[in-house]
């Protein structure tokens, strides 16, 4: 009995974790220290690398912040993301992401990028900067538990 319960709460979790979307969590310790320090690590695959390399060549001007990195672990960032990014990768994830994105003109960060405009009403979006506990549009956590660990509910 113990054995059927324990097999059927597995199936359950393996079914509800297949219909999520799922990215790779990021493991390397180099991209967490110098993303990690201000805001969750965004997965490559959210975006194209032509976006990449703009966020990424342009670490001074991050969004209203200077996030300034060496050059060495700049480049390095970079490159890990290049590597994975949406329009290089194969992956569920990578495809849905890459959805309606016109590579003449990219998204300009995570938030612009199609895949997120269309899971995310404006009164959405909206409504989730009034929760306490959303501190800024990188908090992808406070509304995705398991956001961190690469997965994203999907409704």
């Amino acid at each position: 009995m113990k054995k059927a319960l324990f097999l059927a709460a597995a199936l359950a979790v393996t079914a509800s974790v297949a219909h999520a979307e799922s990215f790779t969590p990021i493991t390397d310790q180099k991209v967490i220290a110098a993303c990690g320090e201000c805001h969750m690590t965004f997965f490559p695959q959210m975006l194209p690398q032509a976006t990449w390399k703009k966020i990424i060549s342009d670490l001074p001007n991050h969004f209203g912040e200077d996030a300034s990195l060496d050059a060495e672990t700049q480049a390095y960032v970079l490159n890990y993301h290049l590597n994975d990014a949406a329009d290089v990768q194969s992956t569920r994830a990578a495809k849905k992401w890459m959805d309606k994105v016109d590579l003449n003109n990219p998204p300009t960060r995570i938030v612009t990028a199609p895949r997120f405009v269309r899971k995310h009403s404006e009164s959405e979006f909206t409504r989730m900067w009034e929760r306490k506990n959303v501190k800024s549009k990188a908090d992808c956590v406070a509304c995705h538990k398991n956001a961190q660990r690469g997965i994203f509910e999907d409704d």
